[in-house]
């Protein structure tokens, strides 16, 4: 959790800082009501991450997640097609911490993928956060 808050809250919070400092933005704290409903207070209880409503971190979160799965498969694809062994690969241990990194994402994978609950990331996150990856990718290869 700290390298999502890490990644959306600190380049949020330099992006506001700055328009503050232009004069565009007057940040101000909202003290907004909640609303538990039985479904949400379950999958609290399953101990499933609420995503629920679109948001930029989100999108920067989804789009972080996806680029380490595509990265993650474009290797294992290229050390498949090269016949490589593991031990004579020198990026074998960034292909472990990558797959690492995967693993810590399966939340994120599942909230944009696999679930149908409204707990799930709504679709236009799911777009934004497919097509910055491949974009990203795509400049990558050029």
């Amino acid at each position: 959790m700290w390298l999502f808050k890490r990644t959306s809250s600190y380049f949020f919070g330099f992006f506001d800082s700055i328009l503050k400092l232009l004069g565009h933005t007057k940040s101000a704290f909202v003290i907004t009501a909640k609303v538990v409903e039985d479904d949400v207070s379950q999958r609290y209880e399953q101990e499933v991450m609420e995503f629920g409503t679109s948001s930029p971190m989100f999108t920067i979160l989804a789009t972080l997640a996806l680029l380490n799965a595509f990265c993650f498969i474009g290797r294992m694809k290229r050390l498949i097609m090269d016949m490589k062994t593991w031990v004579s690969d020198p990026f074998s241990l960034q292909i472990l911490l990558c797959a690492l990194l995967i693993l810590i994402n399966l939340p994120v994978y599942q909230g944009l993928f696999l679930r149908k609950d409204n707990g799930r990331m709504p679709s236009s996150v799911t777009t934004q956060a497919v097509m910055f990856a491949l974009l990203a990718c795509a400049l990558a290869l050029c």
